[in-house]
Order: structure tokens, then C-alpha cells, then sequence
């Protein structure tokens, strides 16, 4: 008997020194959005590559404190903590997935979520996700023009204000759908609207732009397009976009001004056959008497 115990010991042993040889391969992901609009619900996943007969445990973990615990075997099987920010929806409970609905500003912060086995002991958790709670943009930024009619040599100036939001949006210029380089832009920065969304402040965003014309190659009176984009966040995130964008476009007239002539002008006057008749017998005379004269001289000398 005791050989036959210390067997399946050995066995056991053996079998947990091949799984933890295989644990290096094991990962871990929280797959959630990085931007929920406020009242707005999010579905939280863990990811792994965990058999399902051999996860004991999940854990769903946000700045550090537990919200939702699942155990495999247990009698109920999900646990619940408290969680101020959001309501976990109980019907929708997944061993790798929760749900959260009318999400709070407070809801915003760490998440991450951990897997645990049984046999062997082993646990990993995955890397924190940042998620914010926002508030969209009611309207399409405003664009002020100094000049709505310029000439191909002069500069665009131009203003750009967004809507209020949370966090205050961030703001590209385009000219004809391309994006202007940002050394001919001006940021002026963040202001308070003295709006509030649920106690939250909202702002907005300035910026300036003074462009050179004669950088575009122009035809005679086309016109140009100025785009403002408005958007959170300044950046697309990869595979979900922006998380709320608004842009207006303004058109502004171009009249190409032709270089100035190097040569003066020269003034053509036209004659009629008369005059020209004239003209020519006085030049036949001149010649005559200019022979004659020479002929003279020349006998006397």
C-alpha cells in the first residue's frame, strides 16, 4: 500500500513539474474599451489560453480591490464585491466576463484581471488597462476666418474653438483633407466652459492657424478647404477609432496673382499709307543730298 501510494505520488508529482514546464506559454489579457461615454455600459473580458477544465479561479480587479470573483465548483459560483461607479449586471455574469452598466466618472481607473489553476498552484494576472469615463461633444467646433478672399502670396490665418467636453478635446487642421504641419499651428491651450455634466467641468480647446499659401500649387480663383477636427483622443486607438470626433470645413476663395512683367511696355503706333509715303520720300531725299554732298567733296579734293 505504501508503495503504491508513494506511485501515484511520484505520478502526481511528475505531471505537475510537466504542467509548470508548460506555464511559461500561459497569457493574460483585461480586453475592454479605453473610452466609455458616461451613463454608457462596458463589457470587461480576461482572456487566456487556460483549458477551461483546468481554471480554478477568475478575478476581476479594479485599482487593486476585487469586483467579481468566479470559482469552479463552488455553490454560487460568482462572488460580488462592492463597487461604487457602475452596476455589475448579474444576469450577464460569465466565468471570463462581466458587465458593467451606467457608468459613473468614479468608474474610471485601473483595471486588470487574474486567472488561477488547481493543479499546480499557479496564478497570473494580466497588465493593467486604463479606461476613462467621458462626456461627447454636443457640436462641431467653430472656425473663424480673417480673410475669406485671399490672393496665392499671402498667409491663412485662421481660428479654431471645440465644444465643451471631458476631457477637452484635442484639435488637427487639415487643408484640402490633408493634415497641416503642426509648426504652422498655434495651441493655445485649454479653457474652462463653466459648464458641468453631472458635477464634472467641462472645457474646451483654442487653436490658431497661419498658413502659406504659396506652398500650394493654385490654379486661377480655386478655392481651398479648411478642416477643423475635433477629437477624444488626439489619436485614433487601434481598432476602436475615436472615441467621439466632430470636424467643420470652411472654404476660402484663392485668387492667383500673375508675377510682375521684367520688360517695360512698348507702345506700338500704327500708320497709314499716307504718312508712311511721306515718310519714306523724306528718308529718299535725305539720302540723295547726303550722295550728292559726298560726290561734290570728292571732285573738289
Amino acid at each position: 500500500m505504501r508503495w503504491r501510494a508513494a506511485k501515484w505520488f511520484l505520478i502526481y508529482l511528475a505531471s505537475g513539474c510537466l504542467l509548470v514546464a508548460g506555464l511559461d506559454d500561459v497569457w493574460v489579457e483585461l480586453r475592454a474599451p479605453r473610452f466609455v461615454v458616461h451613463g454608457h455600459s462596458a463589457v470587461l473580458r480576461c482572456d487566456h489560453n487556460v483549458q477551461p477544465d483546468t481554471l480554478y479561479k477568475v478575478v476581476f480587479f479594479k485599482s487593486g480591490q476585487r469586483i467579481m470573483q468566479y470559482v469552479q465548483g463552488r455553490d454560487p459560483p460568482f462572488e460580488v464585491y462592492n463597487f461604487t461607479g457602475a452596476d455589475i449586471n448579474l444576469i450577464m455574469l460569465k466565468p471570463t466576463a462581466i458587465t458593467l452598466e451606467k457608468m459613473d466618472f468614479s468608474a474610471a481607473g485601473p483595471y486588470a484581471c487574474e486567472i488561477a489553476l488547481d493543479i499546480p498552484l499557479y496564478s497570473k494576472a494580466s497588465k493593467i488597462h486604463e479606461l476613462s469615463v467621458i462626456v461627447r461633444q454636443k457640436h462641431r467646433p467653430r472656425i473663424k476666418i480673417k480673410h475669406k478672399k485671399l490672393s496665392s502670396y499671402e498667409d491663412l490665418e485662421a481660428s479654431c474653438q471645440s465644444a465643451a467636453a471631458y476631457p477637452a478635446p484635442h484639435l488637427t487642421w487639415l487643408i484640402n483633407n490633408v493634415k497641416v504641419d503642426e509648426k504652422l499651428t498655434v495651441p493655445h491651450g485649454t479653457v474652462s466652459s463653466h459648464k458641468y455634466h453631472h458635477g464634472m467641468p467641462l472645457s474646451f480647446t483654442n487653436s490658431s492657424l497661419h498658413f502659406p499659401l504659396s506652398s500650394l500649387q493654385l490654379f486661377p480663383n480655386q478655392t481651398v478647404d479648411i478642416t477643423c477636427l475635433s477629437t477624444i483622443p488626439s489619436y485614433p486607438t487601434l481598432g476602436e477609432g475615436y472615441a467621439d470626433v466632430q470636424n467643420n470645413t470652411v472654404t476660402v476663395n484663392v485668387v492667383r496673382m500673375e508675377p510682375t512683367p521684367t520688360q517695360l511696355p512698348v507702345r506700338i503706333i500704327n500708320l497709314d499709307n499716307s504718312s508712311c509715303s511721306l515718310a519714306i520720300n523724306y528718308i529718299l531725299m535725305g539720302v540723295l543730298i547726303l550722295s550728292l554732298t559726298c560726290v561734290t567733296f570728292g571732285v573738289r579734293s
